[in-house]
């Protein structure tokens, strides 16, 4: 106690230099805690935020060429031109597979299959605006203007139209239309469509007509795109019925299309994937798992017999978690996705026979379990939508080849291809991907708001590590130099107890207690108040929303629905006391290594060498 009273004598006769010193140690204290506060609050937060987004991208190929299409229109008696994109080939997805891509799941190129089930109904979908139908023109005509065709028998379609109507028929889109006669009977597809404008004297405002609807001709084809030869003429959709026409090839093939129609009624969209996050409706929240759960990742792996169906198909079939679907899939289609194909009250106009004329066999059928069901949009015909009744497998639970089961190819675009990576990886992928060269595909990233957050939590982390090696740095000069002024500077004072009988622990006591107690003080005031000042400033950054929530480009990104998710800050006073302790140590460090080398010295030697 008398050593440590001694020693608090001497600093008191140096007040100036002491009240100094605790001040500045204080203030270094303070900027070292902060720096440590920060730090740990931004790793924090990356970890809080890392489970609350994912970085999705979608993969599209460019047109090789656009060109004009002439396509005729009978109300105008002239052509009206289109662009149309034109692919001189399509880019394979195993252009992705390059090293150093480090997918988390994909790349993928996803299809749609169909899937009849008998036993369901998908609930008003059909042909509501387009009919297979027998009958005669009221006269003979040239069908390049609206006519009067008289219906005797309709063959397939739900519309309006019923046996004995007269409708009015143009052949609209064909500049050279074949004369059709009274006396004889005719199979179409037609569809309904607003009528000319000059047809109004006759019809009142509400004017219609109906159409050549092809079916006839396949849109069959092969694994890598190519159309399958068919011999039906393109554009063909009329053939006169004489007797026996339904027993040859081309009756039998009407009979088909129009038994296909009828299975159409029954057909299921099937989409096949290896994370349901790929799929944009999923990704973005517009679908969510409302009842039971996602696919596991050894479902996935394994291709195990599971799926997703949505509340409205579950509801009105009576379906529920656990009951099993029996799947039979016949075609697929690599072209458009279920979203765009399957709206609410209708389906795309496909072909559903291939090119011998037949209905598309079986390639692949078994009972999956129903493990979740999902909610949100659907139907609302959007490439980057659900489709009605849409059902989602895992791809690898379908185990045969579909090659000859393809009716519609395209090229890869963002709705059917997507990838997913790590967070905060984009320019590492697109460095990669950009020594390929690969100039006809375009990647569209989306993180939701990852980028801009990350940004923004780095800025915060390069000021932090500048606040922390600024307070390091000032707290080994503070301490260096005082050490200096209250020990080196004090060999006199360490002579002269050495003289009077203190032993060397003593006078290391005498002069070590004192400026320890300083170094305490201000490491653990400046720690303590770094610490809450430092807790101040991330809260007023807390109530500010810095990041962007737009939609995003080709290199940018979409914050869609993802929530700022909260996270704990790690309790104020455990940092301040890390902080406190690593200077006390540190102080403690370099005051011990001033006193030893003072008591290295002989007492006689150093007052001589002060009295010199």
């Amino acid at each position: 106690m008398l050593l440590f009273k001694n020693s608090m004598r001497q600093l008191f006769r140096m007040k100036g230099r002491a009240a100094l010193f605790l001040l500045l140690l204080i203030f270094a204290s303070g900027l070292c805690s902060i720096g440590r506060e920060f730090l740990v609050t931004n790793q924090a937060k990356m970890e809080a935020y890392e489970d609350s987004f994912m970085t999705i991208g979608t993969v599209e190929q460019k047109a090789d060429q656009v060109e004009e299409r002439r396509i005729w229109d009978a109300e105008i008696k002239d052509y009206r031109i289109y662009n149309s994109s034109v692919y001189d080939s399509y880019v394979p997805l195993s252009v992705l597979d390059f090293e150093g891509a480090d997918y988390l799941s994909g790349p993928e190129r996803r299809c749609f299959y169909g899937s009849y089930m008998p036993e369901y109904e998908m609930y008003g979908l059909g042909m509501s605006l387009s009919e297979i139908v027998e009958g005669s023109p009221v006269e003979d005509a040239v069908p390049d203007h609206p006519i009067a065709f008289q219906v005797t028998r309709v063959l397939a379609g739900q519309g309006g139209i019923r046996d004995g109507h007269v409708i009015s028929f143009c052949d609209h889109y064909n500049p050279k239309p074949e004369k059709l006669y009274a006396d004889k009977t005719y199979v179409m597809s037609i569809a309904y469509r607003p009528g000319h404008e000059d047809q109004q004297e006759f019809e009142g405002d509400d004017v219609t007509e109906y159409i050549p609807y092809t079916v006839l001709e396949s849109d069959q084809v092969d694994i890598d795109g190519n159309k399958v030869p068919d011999d039906v003429e393109e554009g063909h959709f009329c053939d006169e019925v004489t007797e026996g026409f339904y027993e040859s090839d081309k009756g039998r093939r009407w009979l088909n299309v129009i038994a296909s129609w009828n299975y159409l009624r029954h057909t299921f969209p099937v989409t096949g994937t290896d994370d349901i996050n790929l799929l944009m409706p999923f990704y973005n929240g517009n679908a969510y798992i409302s009842q039971g759960r996602e696919f596991t990742a050894k479902e996935y792996a394994n291709g195990d017999r599971v799926c997703l169906v949505s509340e409205l198909f579950a509801r009105r079939a009576g379906l529920a978690i656990g009951d099993e679907l029996p799947l039979a899939l016949r075609y697929a289609n690599y072209r458009r996705t279920a979203g765009r194909a399957f709206a609410t009250n209708s389906a795309a106009a496909f072909s559903l026979i291939n090119a011998k004329g037949e209905i598309y066999p079986v390639f692949e059928e078994g009972n999956y379990e129903i493990v979740g069901v999902y909610g949100g949009q659907s139907g609302i015909r959007d490439d980057y939508g659900m489709g009605y009744n849409e059902i989602i497998i895992p791809s690898r639970s379908v185990k045969n080849s579909d090659a000859d089961n393809i009716l519609e190819s395209g090229p890869m675009v963002g709705s059917n291809t997507s990838f997913r990576i790590a967070n905060g990886t984009i320019d590492e992928y697109m460095e990669k991907w950009n020594k390929l060269q690969i100039s006809n595909l375009e990647i569209t990233f989306y993180d939701g708001g990852y980028s801009e957050l990350e940004a923004n939590i780095n800025n915060m982390k390069y000021i932090a590590r500048l606040l922390l090696v600024m307070g390091v740095i000032m707290v080994l000069m503070v301490l260096g130099y005082f050490s200096w002024l209250f020990i080196l500077k004090q060999k006199e004072r360490t002579a002269v107890e050495r003289c009077l009988g203190f032993r060397k622990r003593h006078s290391f006591a005498s002069l070590f207690s004192g400026i320890f107690l300083l170094i305490l003080v201000g490491s653990v005031c400046g720690s303590v108040a770094g610490s809450y000042l430092s807790g101040e400033i991330e809260g007023k950054i807390a109530r500010e929303d810095y990041y962007d929530k737009t939609f995003g480009n080709s290199v940018a990104t979409d914050m869609g629905k993802t929530e700022a998710k909260s996270y704990e800050r790690e309790e104020p006073l455990k940092t301040a006391a890390e902080c406190a302790l690593a200077i006390v140590a540190a102080g403690t460090v370099i005051a011990a290594a001033g006193i030893y080398v003072n008591l290295q010295k002989e007492p006689m030697k150093m007052l001589a060498g002060r009295t010199e």
